[in-house]
């Protein structure tokens, strides 16, 4: 696959998870955030399991081989997420909340230079730099003021776990899983999360049986079908071709997106949102951006060509 091929996938993950911030608010009425994950990844799950078995059959051995951090992955990554993100979000402002989630990148990319022992590049760190203080102008409106009246409470913590479980999510794959497709990885974590959720959701109480209004449902199997199992099929994809430190500067995207999307259904758009676009866009342009060789550098020769 073409590195531009894998850009669009994982601009295309970071749209459908920018639409379901809306599709939430909407489903979120009806449904307690519980049973909506639980829903979203089981069914996810039942898609992508028949496709794992047509494409490439179930690796059970390479599963049970994994099990611990698939495990992780699923309940940190998925379960953790969601669940840390939606009650956190109960507790705390949007604007709080962005500007925490807008850490996930930095929190990704150190834990991968730790994990994986890669060096972390100057153009990372200014594409890093470029799309926080992006996210910032975009959440903020460009006001100082609403920067330093921020403060912090329980919901802001659990907003951080859940920034800190994706990117648990993100670089647990190349370091601890081994042997094991992306696909299959995939399809492990989304049915071993919507698994966890579930039984979270019927300790919590929460009715899954209930039957919620005909857009409601809608809405989740939209979510399901591109918010999950495409979109984190995209996404693994990608994190096992360029890495979680590449990867994840796509998540910057996000809040863009949902504010494209708020465009198109009507709602206002300020000139510092415009500006924190561009600086989001930039930044991650910047970073994947391969540098012009040098002239009369040496090129590399593929391994084979090397031991002729």
């Amino acid at each position: 696959m073409s590195p531009t091929a894998t850009w669009s996938r994982l601009a295309g993950a970071a749209l459908f998870w920018a639409a379901m911030f809306h599709l939430g608010k909407y489903a979120v009425s009806a449904m307690s955030p519980l049973a909506i994950g639980a829903w979203r990844f089981l069914i996810a799950g039942a898609i992508l399991l028949p496709m794992l078995q047509w494409r490439e059959g179930l690796d059970w051995r390479g599963v049970r081989s994994n099990r611990w951090p698939l495990l992780a992955m699923a309940v940190l990554g998925i379960c953790g997420f969601n669940v840390a993100l939606f009650y956190g979000l109960k507790h705390t402002s949007p604007v709080n909340g962005a500007l925490i989630v807008a850490l996930n990148p930095a929190i990704t990319t150190v834990l991968s230079a730790l994990l994986h022992r890669e060096p972390i590049r100057a153009r990372q760190w200014a594409g890093l730099l470029l799309g926080i203080a992006g996210v910032v102008v975009v959440v903020s409106h460009g006001s100082l003021a609403a920067l330093r009246a921020l403060s912090f409470s329980m919901g802001d913590v659990l907003v951080l776990l859940a920034a800190t479980g994706w990117a648990i999510y993100s670089v647990v794959p190349r370091r601890f899983v081994q042997g094991l497709a992306p696909l299959q990885i995939t399809t492990s974590t989304i049915v071993l999360g919507g698994l966890v959720l579930a039984g979270t959701a019927g300790v919590a109480g929460a009715d899954l049986l209930a039957v919620p209004p005909t857009g409601v449902i809608l809405a989740v199997l939209v979510m399901s079908v591109f918010g999950s199992a495409l979109a984190y099929v995209w996404w693994n994809d990608a994190v096992s071709r360029i890495g979680a430190a590449k990867a994840v500067l796509f998540m910057n995207l996000v809040p863009v997106f949902a504010t494209l999307i708020g465009v198109a259904l009507g709602q206002p758009v300020s000139g510092a949102q415009w500006v924190g676009a561009a600086l989001v866009i930039s930044g991650v342009l910047y970073a994947t951006r391969q540098p012009a060789a040098r002239p009369g550098a040496a090129v590399a020769l593929p391994l084979v060509r090397q031991a002729q």
